[in-house]
């Protein structure tokens, strides 16, 4: 087995791998004997089956596997014994289609082509990055207030609906001509007019009451496509199907009556006690409103100051390859032309986790195996205790901690909370940014900007 590397611009390379008999035969005889001593075929005793047989019916795709095999673990240890930092993955070139030739098995030559990562430092001097305070003013305090009496309320009837209520009936799909569609769909069905974002759909619901009729999207009175199929009673891949005109027929008016300000609402949110006037309340409100958007200004903070390093930091990417790569590894077909439409935002978010990735090697931010334990153990703590269960100890709590770290899913998420963690108390110690106050408004207009 030889491999080569030929640098073929600033960061690309091809690998040429040549494998010889002996790499690959020694694989194929092991795998052809382990056919033999399981191949069943009438006129044979199990295992005695020649093997001029067994090498006719599988002999070919054994080889290919085998080749296969030894290709794709060179191909990883290649890259790791030479420290080489590639994006995407290696490309065969055509040619190894016509260069080998399976019929007639001798010395195989095959050839990738790779993207290299870009070699970069980043320098956090004199940054300048603000960092975004949400002013919890009054207004924000009473509207978190209004929302409290509304969470802890109880449901109650109404005779005209409002923009706020409920409205429980009947979903009847409809034929274009407005008419009831013959076996179509029938439903009971409650319609929240509070999460209807379109205005005239919303207010298309207000002020009806019990027996109206009114023709409604589906669409639009649902908040995603799970929504509405669980408003149908379909699955979610009919309601990507379903049509926009349906009757809604008012069975009952549900409006959430507001608890008053007093005694029972303090201790209903802050446990008995805790708060024994309005005064005391909207103070706790207030604090808590400003720990909540604290931890949304520590994520804006952090996006500020990556995209300011990102505009300080030139970055590189082998264009063409990862054009490349991106075509030909799409599960669905596409063409150059569509490629090159979102290959600038598909750019852009490379460099972004490029730039990420240097700063967290840069500063030694990495999530440690002992800190996503430890988190591992935090996490399952805490999930009993929401419930108002007592917490796993010892052995117990370590054996959920490793079932959670044994879920590749679950790793990546913590790894990503802790380095984000890490990222943040970095960046607030070394760039010491001078804290801006803005208004709420002025907070989600901001957001939108990184």
């Amino acid at each position: 087995m030889n491999i080569e590397r030929e640098e073929t611009g600033n960061l690309t390379a091809t690998l040429k791998m040549k494998i010889q008999p002996e790499d690959y035969l020694p694989g194929v005889e092991k795998a052809l004997k382990e056919q033999r001593k399981n191949a069943v075929l009438p006129g044979f005793r199990p295992g005695q089956v020649p093997m001029t047989i067994i090498k006719k019916k599988v002999g070919k795709a054994l080889l290919i596997g085998e080749v296969e095999r030894l290709i794709d673990a060179n191909l990883k240890g290649y890259l790791q014994e030479n420290s080489l930092r590639v994006l995407g993955q290696p490309l065969p070139k055509a040619e190894n289609a016509v260069n080998n030739n399976w019929e007639e098995p001798g010395e195989f030559n095959f050839s990738y082509e790779l993207g290299m990562a870009p070699s970069f430092e980043v320098n956090l001097d004199k940054l300048g990055v603000e960092y975004p305070a949400v002013d919890v003013d009054e207004v924000l305090v009473t509207r978190e207030i209004t929302d409290m009496q509304r969470r802890f309320g109880k449901v109650e009837d109404a005779e005209v609906s409002e923009d706020k209520d409920m409205l429980l009936g009947d979903m009847i799909e409809l034929d274009p001509d407005g008419s009831i569609k013959q076996g179509g769909i029938l439903n009971r069905a409650t319609i929240s007019l509070e999460f209807v974002t379109e205005d005239a759909a919303r207010q298309s619901l207000v002020g009806k009451k019990k027996d109206d009729e009114i023709t409604v999207d589906p669409h639009k009175v649902s908040k995603d496509p799970e929504d509405m199929a669980h408003m149908l009673g379909i699955s979610v891949d009919q309601a990507n199907e379903i049509g926009d005109s349906f009757m809604f027929r008012v069975a009952e008016v549900k409006r959430m009556a507001p608890v008053p300000i007093d005694q029972a609402l303090f201790d209903r949110v802050y446990g008995k006690d805790a708060v024994s006037d309005e005064a005391g309340f909207r103070a706790k409100v207030s604090e808590g409103l400003d720990q909540m958007f604290r931890r949304d200004s520590d994520r804006l903070f952090l996006r500020f100051a990556m995209k300011k390093i990102q505009e300080r930091t030139n970055v590189e990417l082998p264009d063409t390859f990862l054009k490349r790569w991106i075509q030909e590894t799409s599960k669905t077909p596409v063409t150059l032309e569509d490629v090159e439409k979102g290959y600038t935002d598909y750019a852009n978010g490379l460099k972004r986790q490029l730039v990420q990735d240097r700063v967290i090697e840069t500063y030694g931010l990495e999530a440690k195996g002992e800190e996503m334990d430890a988190f591992a153990k935090r996490y399952v703590s805490d999930q009993f205790m929401q419930y108002g269960m007592p917490a796993p100890e010892g052995e117990q709590l370590q054996l959920m901690a490793a079932r959670m770290l044994g879920d590749q899913e679950q790793i990546n998420r913590i790894r990503g909370t802790i380095v984000e963690q890490k990222l943040m108390v970095h960046f607030k110690t070394l760039l010491e940014p001078t804290e801006k106050k803005v208004s709420f408004d002025e907070f989600v207009t901001l957001a939108r900007t990184v």
